[in-house]
């Protein structure tokens, strides 16, 4: 899966990129500078974001995505928690794959669609 439109896909860059910079630079933003890993996030948050507005699901609507966001706040806001939760989801589960020097992921979309849930436990 790869975002259909070049702009859509910018945008999401641009926001992954500036999330991760908010990370230290050991583990987060070094995993995260392979080129497949990061594809792997970006097809992860679109999944979600389609997931969440089913209407994104239509090339002519996925198009307009950064219009919706800047409307949106619930929108914007879970844009934000995919991106933290497959962050979080590559470091936690994959560290032994990250450890390598050329990293191929071992894991797909599906799976961290799967386990990538909010966890709303406090206890």
């Amino acid at each position: 899966m790869q975002c259909t439109t070049t702009p859509v896909y910018e945008f999401l860059s641009d926001k992954v990129t500036n999330t991760l910079s908010r990370y230290p630079i050991d583990p987060y933003q070094i995993a995260l500078s392979n080129e497949a890993i990061q594809q792997l996030l970006l097809d992860y948050v679109e999944c979600k974001l389609k997931q969440t507005m089913p209407r994104l699901k239509n090339a002519n609507h996925w198009q307009h995505l950064p219009q919706y966001v800047n409307q949106l706040v619930d929108l914007e806001l879970r844009l934000e928690s995919y991106i933290y939760w497959g962050i979080e989801y590559i470091i936690h589960n994959q560290f032994d794959v990250l450890a390598e020097k050329t990293p191929e992921p071992t894991w797909s979309v599906q799976d961290m669609t799967q386990t990538c849930m909010p966890s709303y436990w406090f206890g």
